[in-house]
């Protein structure tokens, strides 16, 4: 009987992928390997160069999987596999991108959400002026 040992490190997500029980965690250290090996930061993979979103390509995904995974002996075949057996259970590319998306969320990279009204201490400029303004 084999026994798996999981190390909860902070900031790190749980995720069952075709089969594989992965541990996903971006630290400085993934992020730099990442990173070099794409050639792109991974803010680059969902922006295109018009300031645009953009679905990244599905190896690109996998390469951020398997920089972010904390889970030893995993191999690109490994999840090469995976993936596949991942859209034989029936789920997409774009769930693999929301699972990405949510991982680079937790850390950090899409900015930490605001309360609304936080910043302008509930004026806003598009608001209907409730007195005379001098702006008009």
């Amino acid at each position: 009987m084999t026994k798996e040992n999981i190390v909860k490190l902070p900031g790190t997500k749980q995720f069952e992928f075709g089969g594989l029980k992965l541990q996903l965690r971006l630290d400085g250290k993934s992020i730099i390997a990442i990173e070099k090996r794409l050639d792109e930061s991974l803010m680059g993979l969902f922006v295109n160069g018009q300031g645009g979103f953009k679905l990244p390509a599905t190896n690109k995904l996998l390469v951020v999987l398997q920089g972010a995974n904390q889970t030893s002996r995993v191999s690109d075949s490994d999840l090469v596999n995976a993936f596949e057996r991942f859209v034989e259970a029936g789920n997409t590319t774009f769930d693999l991108f929301n699972a990405i998306q949510e991982l680079l969320d937790e850390a950090g990279f899409f900015g930490k959400d605001k309360k609304e009204n936080e910043a302008t201490n509930g004026e806003s400029l598009d608001n209907e002026p409730e007195a005379p303004s001098e702006l008009l």
